[in-house]
């Protein structure tokens, strides 16, 4: 590979050849809802690639263990060449699985450059909510179910993730006032998702957010259902 200046071809070693974005890998439990969420991030700047890490092993229903999804972002890491500024997250809910399992896979990333955890308590549907609500305690929510319910109530035309995403930064904004606790684990109704949102977003420009939810939003006028 060779590049073209001044008249003359420069051979490059591989050491000098850089990236000029940074990676953010996100593996989920498994949910529909969050991979549709997450891709929706593609193209939000030049800076930025979201990439879903995907289950091979599994096309649908893949397991949905702390320890599966660790797993799945440990094989995406060795196949894939990251730098030492891309991040890997792993996006999990606290409704299935006790302490024991979310901490043991905390602990491992901990160990690993740029790996993180993002736990939401109950479930990743209380991220969604933050879009609309910057107190969720109004809405009396105990359980995963409680939380899945209320969202349907407020979406009687369905999910749509285009709807949610152009409201990201309000919901970076609400869900991290909301969030009082330290550390990774979040108190029941919190969600520590702004954190990986936050990361996100410092590198993307005002006016490229501004482009990229234009874009979106196109993309709704041309769709038949909306929330």
């Amino acid at each position: 590979m060779g590049r073209i200046k001044r008249g003359y071809v420069r051979e490059i070693p591989s050491d000098e050849l850089k990236r000029d974005y940074r990676l953010f890998a996100i593996a989920c439990e498994g949910s529909k809802r969050e991979k549709e969420y997450f891709q929706q991030l593609e193209g939000i700047s030049s800076r930025v690639v979201v990439e879903y890490i995907e289950d091979q092993e599994y096309e649908k229903d893949p397991p949905s263990s702390p320890q599966h999804v660790l797993r799945r972002a440990i094989e995406y890491a060795e196949s894939n060449a990251l730098n030492d500024e891309d991040s890997v997250w792993l996006v999990m809910d606290v409704d299935r699985w006790g302490d024991k399992a979310l901490n043991e896979v905390n602990e491992e990333c901990k160990q690993r450059q740029n790996w993180h955890t993002v736990i939401s308590n109950p479930c990743f549907e209380i991220w969604l909510l933050y879009h609309t609500n910057d107190d969720i305690s109004k809405l009396n929510i105990g359980t995963s179910k409680d939380c899945k319910t209320t969202l349907d109530a407020q979406t009687p035309n369905g999910y749509e993730p285009k709807r949610y995403i152009v409201l990201i930064k309000d919901a970076l904004r609400n869900a991290k006032n909301a969030d009082q606790s330290k550390g990774w684990y979040p108190e029941p109704g919190y969600t520590k998702m702004h954190a990986l949102i936050e990361a996100l977003m410092k590198f993307v420009s005002v006016r490229e957010f501004d482009a990229f939810v234009e874009r979106v939003r196109g993309k709704q006028d041309a769709c038949s259902k909306y929330i």
